[in-house]
């Protein structure tokens, strides 16, 4: 167990970090706890939210895929921000990422986003 000082410390790192170097770090963690029982499978991941002022709709949301880091050598893809988005073609999870070529965080397939 740790101190709310060890965590506050922790998140002070995790703020000096980029947004997609952040997904990253988040991706290795969230995705450790995965539920993938064949029935349902489950996993935590990161989500945007995004509300236009005013506006009495539901918010809009979509999961965070992880950029797929092989595909661009490593990296995390041309765009820092979550700029690209589109449906999971297996699941048809929404999803948005820093890369045009990301993985579904539910079921694991490739995202050919926009």
């Amino acid at each position: 167990m740790t101190t709310d000082d060890e965590r506050e410390a922790l998140a002070r790192d995790l703020s000096r970090l980029s947004l997609p170097e952040l997904d990253d770090v988040l991706r290795r963690v969230l995705s450790r706890h995965a539920e993938r029982d064949g029935v349902m499978p489950s996993t935590l991941c990161l989500a945007e939210v995004a509300r236009t002022p005013g506006d009495t709709e539901p918010p809009h949301v979509e999961v965070v895929a992880w950029p797929e880091r092989d595909h661009y050598d490593s990296g995390f893809g041309p765009n820092p921000g979550h700029w690209e988005q589109g449906a999971c073609p297996a699941c048809g999870l929404e999803v948005a990422s820093t890369a045009k070529r990301a993985f579904c965080p539910l079921c694991g397939a490739t995202c050919g986003l926009t």
